[in-house]
């Protein structure tokens, strides 16, 4: 199991590091695609702690994702705040707001769950349409400064890309390390079966808020960084064209895995933009990708890896006495045989 959890680093540092060679020695456009990737990779990983940790199925993640962009691009814009400081008020208020949501919506179960959350970002969106005012309605909002640090506005792809990668990076790893503490295992509990949690002493309902109202704050800052990246928002980013594909991000990558949706999101967002070539086929080579991971890996590729190393591991790891005993009783099965043709 060791040689399995070094592999397993070896992997994941591998990764990150090709994914930040890549985006920095790419092409400005295919550099920008990086920075929307990295966007992703935080949205994806936020849904995947309530979806693939705590194996709740909320259609209205985007809400979230939504609410910070605007939090963000009004507080930058309208109050003056710096962008540091709106992306933080944003995961703010998205906390509060999943919080308040989520202890309204996670008393109910499997469909009505499903439906309240898709209910909560439609209401958001309506919102967004009719609160001119606030929102600028249909028009969106525009002129959202650009990501900037210590006075210093960053225009360039090439500048963009390594501050939003180390959010996302910073965020994956807190993931990680959520997944790894005693929150993590109850909220997998949650997933395996909540009555035998909630009988063996775990708050289930605790936890499930917890996941729900950290998931919302990630997603508002992959919003926020997506509205100062961009410099537009408009109603659409409560659409729930987001929340499909975020949702093929989590289910491709992996679910209930720390890499699973840096995998998914890197490949659905890079994936459009590879079959340009052909824009007669491209959605059915896309949609046929998909199927195709979803029917031969319903683990997802990272899921998967990670299952034929678990298997690996354990055959390294079976007792010789084991294996002897294997060797004898097939043995006798192949001799039994034989007596049986005789």
């Amino acid at each position: 199991m060791l040689r399995s959890r070094v592999w397993r680093v070896a992997v994941s540092v591998a990764v990150v590091g090709l994914l930040f060679a890549g985006g920095m020695l790419a092409g400005p456009y295919q550099t920008q695609i990086a920075v929307l990737a990295a966007i992703y990779v935080i949205m994806a990983s936020s849904l995947n702690l309530v979806l693939g940790y705590s194996g709740l199925l909320s259609l209205g993640h985007q809400a979230y994702f939504g609410l910070g962009a605007y939090v963000s691009a009004i507080a930058s814009t309208a109050l003056g705040v710096p962008m540091v400081l709106a992306v933080v008020v944003s995961a703010v208020v998205a906390l509060v707001v999943a919080w308040l949501i989520g202890r309204v919506t996670l008393r109910l179960r499997a469909a009505f769950f499903v439906i309240a959350t898709f209910a909560v970002a439609e209401i958001f969106r309506q919102v967004a349409l009719n609160w001119v005012e606030l929102t600028g309605g249909p028009m969106g909002y525009s002129e959202i400064p650009p990501i900037g640090m210590f006075g210093y506005e960053l225009v360039r792809p090439k500048e963009v890309f390594p501050v939003v990668f180390a959010v996302a990076l910073f965020i994956v790893i807190a993931i990680a390390r959520l997944a790894s503490s005693g929150l993590g295992y109850s909220m997998r509990g949650l997933a395996e079966n909540e009555n035998l949690a909630r009988a063996v002493g775990i708050d289930t309902s605790r936890n499930a808020t917890i996941a729900f109202s950290l998931s919302g704050a990630m997603a508002a800052v992959a919003g926020s960084l997506y509205a100062h990246t961009v410099g537009f928002v408009s109603p659409e980013v409560f659409g729930f064209a987001i929340m499909i594909n975020t949702l093929l991000m989590v289910i491709a990558g992996g679910m209930g895995t720390v890499l699973g949706p840096v995998i998914g999101a890197v490949l659905f967002t890079q994936l459009p933009e590879m079959l340009r070539f052909s824009d007669e086929w491209r959605l059915v080579i896309y949609g046929l990708v998909l199927v195709l991971l979803v029917r031969f890996m319903p683990r997802g590729l990272w899921g998967t890896a990670l299952h034929v190393m678990r298997q690996r591991a354990l055959a390294a790891e079976a007792p010789a006495g084991d294996e002897g005993e294997a060797d004898a009783a097939e043995k006798l099965d192949r001799k039994g045989a034989r007596h049986a043709q005789s």
